[in-house]
């Protein structure tokens, strides 16, 4: 938990009073590999912190999972719109590793922004960077080469490419399995 208060502090730039304050309605939850966080049709009431392992968050269509997100350590893990909006989640988020993850429900979330002002102030931060990463990944599906999308994949998480199965990560780059292995090819050959 100490690496996720530092992580926390460093992002919102909190004191260590206010990061204690804001964690202390978190609970501890160890997850398996394939356990659901959030099932598709469940409202999400809920929000994680990953400490260690991985999440995917998929939608499925016409039996196919359609990968649209994943969850790091050090990262946040809700369905935001199911979460805001009180609607069933369309989508699933699991683990696809062993998971600790840190949880607070919506009812604590909003009894402790009652008391503390700088909880909205993080809200505020955190909507922003959400809004930003989405902007950021839709203007890239829109403009870059599947190539040039897997590069910046690649360059922000260099991890992502050991820790995730080939066809997930086509999924998330809307490409076949066979193209993602070819731009590997291609781009293996550039560096050799």
């Amino acid at each position: 938990m100490n690496i996720l208060r530092e992580h926390i502090r460093s992002l919102f730039k909190l004191n260590e009073e206010e990061a204690s304050v804001f964690l202390a309605e978190f609970i501890r939850k160890d997850l398996q590999k394939d356990d659901v966080f959030i099932a598709e049709g469940e409202i999400c009431k809920k929000v994680g912190l990953i400490e260690k392992g991985l999440m995917v968050c998929t939608y499925h269509k016409n039996g196919n999972e359609i990968i649209d997100e994943f969850a790091f350590e050090n990262g946040f893990v809700t369905n935001y719109y199911s979460f805001l909006t009180g609607t069933p989640s369309e989508k699933t988020i699991r683990c696809i590793e062993d998971t600790t993850v840190y949880v607070i429900s919506r009812q604590s979330l909003e009894k402790v922004s009652r008391h503390y002002a700088f909880i909205e102030r993080m809200a505020g931060m955190m909507n922003e960077r959400l809004f930003l990463r989405t902007h950021d990944r839709v203007k890239s599906m829109l403009l870059d080469t599947a190539t040039e999308r897997y590069q910046k994949l690649v360059a922000q998480r260099k991890d992502m490419v050991q820790r995730i199965p080939q066809y997930m990560l086509a999924s998330y780059l809307h490409v076949k399995p066979e193209t993602l292995s070819r731009i590997r090819k291609k781009l293996a050959k550039k560096i050799n």
